[in-house]
């Protein structure tokens, strides 16, 4: 084959090579969209209606899919093209002026105390409204914040694509919680979140030395936050009594005295004390918690001044007024606030677990130190049946035995 046969031959295989390449780019392409400005109806503030344009352009801006452009209030857009009723026919021209393939509009209604947000999708280039979903934001929940959390989920809805969330929860602290067989978390006082999680079927298991494996599959639907909780069962044996302990046991009651009988007084009058000292800490730390969170909130008061969002005519403050970016000095008291903001919510969340904690170590104080000492000083035996009562049993599992208590 000659020199020149052979470069012509190198070309077209390199043209065919590059062919599907360039159509798998072009295919990963982001989509030109546009969020307009949503309308807030009847009874609903401005801000709210500005905070979910906000929360979803943010989100679109963020989502590789999607190519953010600048867009336009949903009330000027309608004015401008006369949509008096939002016709896809009418808005598909707002969005070809826009240059954008993808329209996401929507208004927000006030329900009660209860806000109700309607978002849909329309497809600029055929006119039709891809899809539409509706939610039900509590008012409490109706801020900058919380709907920034729920933007993810209206446009995993919307768009039918996005992972969602789940958040697992057991009837014990310190199980292990794996998904489709992968350790993900050890549960706590809080539940273990795992975020990213596809669409589709899945296994959640949460297994624990000395309690049975529990498993559970469920199935998340795209952008869906789902709770599951699981309960785990100790596994147990029971250990023989030793041989002697009940005649034992009658010989003391036959003499009419029991050789404990001090150790026992003195017992219970530590356990008092010792109740009284978790009351104490428990209002100390309840206390410390509440400073604490008192100060967090008075750190995001503070903070309200120097946040800025993108908004139709630019930069806006917290308030939807046009503002100007923030300067270095105002940059560096946002993160001297943001510093001492995290180091007491820290401490707040501190003080809830030891508070916690306090009020555990009191109940169980209160009850060997007052109600198991009536029982037992009142020497009537049907009212010690209902005092504590110890079995002896032990717990069998792969790493040895546990003993286990039974009230």
């Amino acid at each position: 084959m000659s020199s020149r046969g052979l470069g012509t031959l190198v070309v077209l295989l390199a043209s065919a090579w590059a062919w599907p390449a360039s159509r798998v780019a072009a295919a990963e392409a982001a989509t030109p969209t546009a969020v307009l400005g949503f309308e807030p109806l009847e009874g609903v503030p401005d801000t709210l209606a500005a905070d979910i344009t906000d929360a979803l352009r943010q989100r679109v801006a963020a989502t590789k899919e999607f190519q953010l452009l600048q867009g336009k209030d949903l009330v000027e857009v309608k004015l401008i093209f006369a949509c008096s009723d939002e016709a896809p026919a009418c808005l598909s021209q707002a969005g070809k002026s826009l240059g954008a393939s993808k329209l996401i509009f929507g208004n927000v209604k006030k329900t009660g105390s209860d806000f109700m947000v309607t978002l849909k999708l329309l497809d600029v280039s055929r006119a039709v409204v891809e899809s539409f979903t509706t939610d039900t934001v509590p008012g409490g929940r109706a801020n900058a914040t919380a709907l920034r959390q729920l933007a993810p989920i209206w446009l995993a809805k919307l768009s039918g694509r996005g992972n969602g969330t789940i958040t697992v929860r057991a009837n014990f602290v310190g199980a292990a919680v794996s998904l489709d067989g992968t350790r993900v978390g050890v549960t706590g006082t809080a539940p273990v979140v795992v975020s990213d999680v596809s669409p589709g079927k899945h296994e959640v298991s949460v297994e624990k030395s000395g309690y049975t494996t529990t498993k559970q599959e469920f199935t998340l639907a795209a952008g869906q936050s789902l709770p599951l909780t699981l309960d785990l069962s100790p596994v147990s044996v029971e250990v023989p009594k030793p041989e002697g302990q009940g005649e034992a046991h009658g010989a003391q009651l036959a003499g009419g005295s029991q050789p404990g009988e001090s150790e026992a007084s003195n017992s219970h009058q530590g356990a008092r004390v010792g109740f009284w000292v978790a009351v104490v800490g428990t209002a100390a730390a309840g206390g410390l918690a509440v400073k604490y969170g008192l100060n967090v909130r008075d750190v995001n008061n503070q903070l309200d001044q120097y946040r800025r969002f993108t908004c139709s005519t630019g930069v806006c403050d917290s308030q939807g007024n046009p503002s100007q970016p923030l300067t270095s000095s105002q940059k560096s008291s946002v993160s001297t606030l943001t510093d001492q903001g995290n180091k007491d919510e820290t401490l707040q969340w501190v003080f809830v677990g030891v508070g916690g904690a306090f009020a555990v170590a009191g109940g169980y104080l209160l009850y060997k130190g007052y109600l198991a000492a009536e029982g037992t000083e009142s020497g009537n035996q049907s009212a010690s049946n209902h005092g504590l009562r110890i079995f002896p049993t032990a717990t069998a599992s792969a790493r040895g035995i546990a003993a286990e208590f039974d009230f």
